[in-house]
């Protein structure tokens, strides 16, 4: 890798690395088989300070920085893109949506008990059938006294029903449209709340999926995250610092399954040769370690971006948009080098490719990335 990596980022990295090998190869493909949630996993994470690691110390982080966050989402997604996608739900999202927009008391309150484990937390702004805030479920927040009164639906909520803490996007002004979204902390626990289904998934089943019914969860206004109104701005920003850690888990899956296309194309024999020796092979392969590693390039500098605070908005969507093509490709072209052994379940290549995708998928931006790039380009 000839981006250059601290020290500490290295050590970062390798303590990772030994991380998935203890704690998350053993139980990975069963993991996927019954999409059960990885509770140990994720406390073992808490105690290697994974959940906290580029916050403040002051909150219990560890401010080993941004970077160094993506890196460790890059090698957990190496061995299970769900347990990539557990973390980057609590820590980029949710867990970072309070860090930047929230209150000091409600910093204090709140990031202490993310960064132990404690408490894992959620992100919920999808709705069924429409963007957010347009359906027939659209979920509303009414003000009551010192109170709002959230009634409506969420669904395919990452870490849904597992989740101790929401962060949830409600109208606060339902005339106003967009305009009128709001954001609040909402505790699991709340009257009201409650989980009306889990998803089953293509992939990343480790990480749940559920749809939560709001009826009548009084959220007191304290719990407000930022000023009324202000939700689709939190949403965008939230949304592109995430697309950078799941740039990393898609540079992350897709290097593991080119390792595996690798030793196939070296065991498997056709012809009396590797069929790693063909030229049409060597191309594909060729191919996806290219894309990868402008990828990765790409997912560190926009990380680097955000560790230093300056603009990373057009680098973020960049992100978004490249690994979103490549990785896709990557997962391909590795069925087509494995041939029906890839295709089947025995391979672990299928349960990349169903990964890879979901990691494309879930959280996009607010605005399709092209957007957010074009409109930087003509400001």
């Amino acid at each position: 890798m000839s981006y250059a990596l601290t020290e500490e980022q290295q050590l970062i990295q390798q303590s990772a690395r030994e991380f998935t090998r203890e704690y998350i190869e053993p139980i990975a493909t069963e993991m996927d088989r019954t999409g059960i949630h990885p509770s140990a996993v994720v406390q073992q994470m808490a105690e290697h300070d994974f959940l906290g690691l580029y916050l403040p110390e002051e909150f219990g982080g560890t401010e080993a920085g941004y970077l160094s966050y993506v890196l460790i989402i890059e090698e957990i997604s190496r061995m299970s893109g769900a347990v990539a996608s557990i973390l980057i739900n609590h820590a980029s999202l949710a867990a970072y949506t309070m860090y930047r927009f929230g209150s000091a008391v409600q910093k204090q309150e709140c990031l202490p008990a993310l960064c132990s484990g404690e408490k894992l937390a959620a992100f919920a702004l999808t709705e069924p059938g429409a963007a957010p805030g347009v359906g027939s479920h659209k979920v509303i927040a009414t003000k009551e006294g010192d109170h709002y009164v959230l009634n409506g639906h969420k669904c395919y909520v990452a870490n849904g029903g597992v989740a101790d803490i929401y962060v949830v996007f409600a109208l606060t002004n339902p005339e106003a449209g967009a305009k009128g979204m709001s954001a609040f902390i909402v505790d699991a626990k709340a009257a009201g709340l409650s989980i009306q289904r889990t998803i089953g998934k293509m992939g990343l089943r480790g990480c749940q999926s559920a749809e939560l019914i709001f009826e009548n969860v009084m959220v007191p206004q304290s719990n407000l995250l930022g000023a009324a109104g202000a939700g689709m701005k939190i949403v965008k920003e939230a949304q592109l610092v995430a697309s950078v850690a799941e740039g990393a888990q898609v540079v992350g899956i897709a290097q593991a399954a080119m390792e595996d296309a690798v030793k196939y194309g070296k065991q498997r024999v056709q012809f009396g040769r590797p069929i790693a020796a063909f030229p049409a092979i060597q191309t594909m392969l060729a191919e996806m370690a290219t894309h990868i590693h402008i990828a990765r390039l790409a997912v560190y500098d926009a990380a680097s971006l955000i560790e230093k605070g300056e603009d990373f908005m057009k680098e973020a969507a960049m992100v978004k948009l490249f690994t979103g093509r490549i990785g896709q490709s990557a997962l391909i072209d590795v069925i087509q080098i494995e041939g029906g052994y890839g295709y089947s379940q025995e391979m672990i290549a299928s349960r990349f490719y169903r990964d890879i995708k979901g990691a494309v998928i879930t959280e996009s931006s607010a605005a399709f990335p092209e957007k957010v790039i074009a409109d930087d380009l003509l400001a």
